[in-house]
């Protein structure tokens, strides 16, 4: 039988084919190892932890909820947000509310994402902010672990309810010595619940007072009690 002799067209129709065919193995060996790569990376990769906002009261205010704020608070919030959206605002109900979102925010450690973090920092004065949250940091948020990967491994406070016991009217003295200047405000002292008794302070009096805007109620006095140090003079 004759050997059929392959012309040098056909041996060169050949030598493509094979390498067609090698070039689509690359091809499909590096889409399956790009896959790979793209699905270790997102399984073996920590993901940073998205805060999304929920909600504001804008208009000058400035107060907002996240989506990593506990519920409770959320609920809070909404109250406030409906004693700022009235056709008249009841200056009371404000205070008071922002003496209660404050404690809510200051000791529900369990939803803020590191010691920086600060709860209350929104409802605390302006111009003494700096100080406040140093005091936090160096005092019951010391401890903290960050969490910005939601990893975190630690029991920490988160505040189910808060009760008024009071609203007072108070003067209250701002700035010292020849700036000092004495303003109106409220005395509002709170009892503080927790979903888990891990230690932390159960009363609180803050004082809060209208910034310079003459416009936000702001808490500029806290205090872990019900029988505060400083000196207030209530109205008659």
């Amino acid at each position: 039988m004759a050997r059929k002799i392959r012309t040098k067209q056909e041996k060169k129709k050949k030598r493509t084919k094979i390498l067609i065919i090698i070039l689509v193995l690359l091809i499909i060996l590096g889409a399956a190892g790009f896959g790979g790569y793209k699905w270790y990376k997102k399984t073996h990769t920590k993901q940073a932890v998205e805060v999304k906002v929920l909600d504001s009261i804008d208009d000058g205010y400035g107060y907002s909820v996240s989506d990593r704020d506990s519920k409770y608070y959320q609920k809070e919030f909404e109250e406030l947000k409906k004693i700022l959206t009235a056709s008249t605002i009841d200056e009371e109900a404000y205070a008071t509310q922002v003496a209660k979102l404050f404690a809510i925010d200051l000791y529900s450690i369990d939803t803020k994402m590191n010691k920086y973090d600060i709860g209350g920092l929104e409802y605390f004065y302006k111009d003494k902010s700096e100080m406040y949250e140093k005091k936090v940091m160096d005092t019951i948020y010391e401890t903290l672990l960050d969490d910005t990967y939601g990893d975190r491994k630690q029991s920490l406070p988160l505040v189910s309810e808060v009760v008024v016991n009071s609203t007072e009217k108070t003067k209250y003295t701002l700035g010292e010595a020849d700036k000092a200047k004495e303003v109106d405000g409220y005395l509002v002292k709170l009892n503080i619940k927790y979903k888990e008794d891990l230690g932390y302070d159960t009363e609180a009096s803050v004082v809060v007072c209208k910034e310079n805007d003459n416009k936000r109620w702001s808490v500029v006095d806290f205090q872990p009690t019900l029988d505060p140090k400083y000196d207030t003079k209530k109205d008659a």
